[in-house]
C-alpha cells in the first residue's frame, strides 16, 4: 500500500504500516463524511426518513468518535454520560426501524374482518349459542 505517510522507524513493520494506512484513510473519509454534512443544500434534498437516518448515523457517529477520544485519554467511557448519549440513540434507531417497518406490515382487510364477526358470533352473554337468524324457505308443493 503505497501512501504519504513518513513511517519513519516503523518502516520496516508491514503489519503496522497497513494498520497506519488503514486507520488514516478512514479518518479521511470521516472528514468526507463530515464536511457533506455541512452542505444545506444535499440535506435539504433528502426525503424525511432519509433525514432521520442521516441524522441518527452522525450522532451516533460523534457520540462514538468522543467515547474513542475518551478512551485515548486513558478515561473510562462507561463511567462518563456518553455511553448513555450512545444507549439513547441506538433506541431512537430502533424507533426510526419500527417506524419504519409499520409502513410494511400487512393491513387488515376490514370488510371481511366485518363479515367474520357479523356470522361469526353466535354467542351472547354466556356459553350457550345463540340462535342463528331464522330464513325465510319457500315451499314448494
Amino acid at each position: 500500500m503505497e501512501s504519504d505517510i513518513d513511517f519513519g522507524d516503523l518502516r520496516d513493520d508491514k503489519l503496522i504500516q497497513q494498520k497506519l494506512t488503514n486507520f488514516h484513510n478512514s479518518v479521511q473519509k470521516i472528514g468526507k463524511i463530515v464536511e457533506l454534512s455541512s452542505n444545506p443544500d444535499l440535506y435539504e434534498k433528502l426525503t424525511t426518513k432519509e433525514k432521520v437516518d442521516f441524522d441518527l448515523f452522525m450522532a451516533y457517529t460523534l457520540n462514538t468518535l468522543f467515547w474513542l477520544y475518551m478512551k485515548t485519554k486513558g478515561e473510562d467511557p462507561n463511567k462518563s454520560e456518553i455511553k448513555n448519549q450512545l444507549n439513547r440513540v441506538k433506541e431512537y434507531m430502533v424507533k426510526a426501524k419500527d417506524a419504519n417497518d409499520k409502513a410494511h406490515r400487512p393491513r387488515v382487510n376490514q370488510a371481511a374482518a366485518a363479515r367474520f364477526i357479523k356470522h361469526g358470533i353466535h354467542y351472547k352473554d354466556g356459553d350457550e349459542p345463540e340462535e342463528p337468524p331464522v330464513k325465510k324457505m319457500k315451499l314448494s308443493d
